[in-house]
């Protein structure tokens, strides 16, 4: 009976261990304890990308770049399309100097960075429908041309039916192209 118990509690503790140590790497201010958290997840999974660059942040932040570097590197090569490592390690060049390193590893981050993508120049929303009981009073009432005196008829334009635009294409996903279209 007593040996269940112990381990639940084993299990407990470790759980909340590892709790604190991942809070303690994202999250912490203290560059020590950020340190320390990042460390031991990296000890329970050496292939945390995320656990490197944090650690890597909080070595750079407490001016030890050569470390910062390393961990960057290491997050790298573990990821080598993690573009936020590369924008810490361009930083860490530029604290030492070296900003020919600095520059590649900006210009590899830009590269890998999602570009947003622009939206097309008009979008027009179609008019709103009209509701059923309003179509039905249109339709059982006979129209009546109002009176408008002769100088406002040449003055006034005829209104021009509305065109449906036709939505730019790949601007849209193919599902909704094929809802447009119709």
């Amino acid at each position: 009976m007593l040996r269940p118990i112990l381990a639940a509690s084993l299990v407990l503790v470790a759980t909340a261990a590892l709790a604190d140590s991942k809070s303690d790497c994202l999250d912490s201010k203290d560059h020590d304890l950020r340190i320390k958290g990042c460390s031991a997840l990296l000890q329970r999974n050496p292939k945390d990308v995320i656990a490197y660059n944090n650690r890597g942040d909080a070595y750079g932040l407490k001016g030890d770049l050569d470390r910062a570097i390393s961990d960057y590197g290491k997050a790298i090569e573990l990821n080598p399309n993690y573009a936020p490592a590369y924008n810490g390690r361009a930083r860490a060049y530029t604290g030492k100097g070296d900003y020919v390193h600095a520059v590649a590893d900006v210009t590899r981050a830009g590269e890998l960075a999602s570009k947003p993508r622009p939206w097309p120049a008009v979008v027009k929303a179609a008019p709103p429908k009209a509701p059923a009981k309003a179509k039905e009073v249109a339709n059982s009432v006979p129209a009546t041309p109002a009176k408008v005196p002769a100088a406002e008829k040449s003055a006034a334009a005829p209104p021009k039916p509305p065109v449906a635009e036709k939505p730019v294409e790949g601007a849209w996903p193919p599902w909704v192209q094929g809802t447009l279209a119709n």
